[in-house]
């Protein structure tokens, strides 16, 4: 049987449907995709009228005895259908209790349909909170939603672009929140946990986790606060001391130049912004999240949800198709968890 890539359609109010129409439709020649796309039927036709877009899909599935019967078939692209908006209240660029719904549904759908065997990695759309609070949920996020599915708090997000993977502290949080989270048990937590990853053979493990400073250096070699003295240094220390292989604290001047160069197979930021900044930067357009500690691997393009451009014709699929791409290298390479 093929090994199927699952995409969730995301907040249907945005810009996903057309960019996942477009995406499909740029790489259906290939003959190493093998993708089934979880969302709302109503809103990808009418999109695709709206827009003068062709859908490319082979076949359409609304349960799993008809997705199971299309995978036999050897379909390589299959919608199947997750929810049914009622598209005479629909409006792009406007999220409701129903989008947040028709995006919560598209998710867990993709999720249980590689639970059940029918798909291998999971790819992304990214959601808007407000919809899902509408809808009644707690969740405010993909990777909240995904730690609920799987029961689980030990999810962890990496940034990846270019030859930069990189690890923060915290995750989406105010800056000063992420900057009191700098304390010296939970950068020894977080090294370990991202040592642990780094085990796959995805990363090159001759070479040292980085660990950026929060502070910028003096010119004297001096840190200009107290967080690596206190915190930052000793976790290192420490973690060394465990045999894992760690370099830092190091200012950003240099770390992310090297990292951009391959320097070292993974880097621990003190503050999600850093991260995004950097990797952004590297890798224009094809810079992605992805997430460790699911029985399978889930990779998220950065994107916003784009409500401004929704219904517009104008969204771009690059990114869409680069975070596709990272999910069949994963695949093809048999790396995941």
């Amino acid at each position: 049987m093929q090994r199927y890539t699952v995409l969730s359609m995301g907040e249907p109010a945005g810009t996903s449907p057309e960019m996942i129409i477009k995406t499909a439709r740029a790489l259906s020649s290939d003959p190493s995709l093998w993708l089934i796309v979880t969302g709302d039927g109503g809103v990808f036709r009418k999109t695709a009228a709206d827009l003068s877009l062709t859908l490319p899909f082979t076949y359409y599935a609304d349960d799993e005895a008809s997705l199971k019967e299309a995978e036999a078939r050897g379909e390589s692209l299959i919608f199947f259908s997750s929810s049914s908006i009622d598209l005479s209240s629909f409006k792009y660029g406007s999220v409701s209790a129903a989008t947040g719904k028709a995006s919560y549904e598209a998710l867990k759908a993709a999720v249980e349909i590689i639970q059940n065997g029918l798909g291998h990695s999971l790819v992304t759309c990214p959601v808007s909170g407000e919809a899902l609070e509408a809808a009644g949920y707690s969740e405010r996020s993909v990777f909240e939603l995904l730690a609920s599915f799987a029961s689980t708090a030990r999810l962890c997000n990496m940034l990846r672009g270019g030859e930069l993977n990189i690890f923060g502290l915290t995750h989406r949080i105010a800056v000063k929140d992420a900057i009191a989270a700098v304390k010296r048990e939970n950068i020894i937590s977080a090294l370990v946990d991202i040592d642990s990853i780094t085990m796959s053979p995805y990363f090159d493990r001759t070479k040292p986790i980085a660990v950026a400073s929060l502070n910028p250096m003096q010119p004297d070699g001096t840190w200009t606060g107290d967080e690596e003295e206190e915190a930052i240094i000793p976790a290192i220390e420490i973690v060394k001391k465990l045999g894992i292989n760690v370099i830092g604290p190091l200012p950003a001047e240099s770390l992310f130049a090297d990292g951009a160069r391959g320097k070292y197979s993974s880097i621990l930021v003190m503050t999600a912004s850093v991260g995004f900044a950097s990797v952004a930067a590297s890798s224009p357009n094809k810079a992605s999240v992805i997430t460790w500690g699911l029985p399978f691997l889930r990779v998220g393009p950065l994107l916003e949800i784009g409500l401004k451009d929704a219904g517009k014709g104008i969204a771009d699929s690059e990114r869409m198709e680069a975070a596709i791409g990272m999910a069949l290298v994963l695949r093809s390479a048999s790396l995941m968890a």
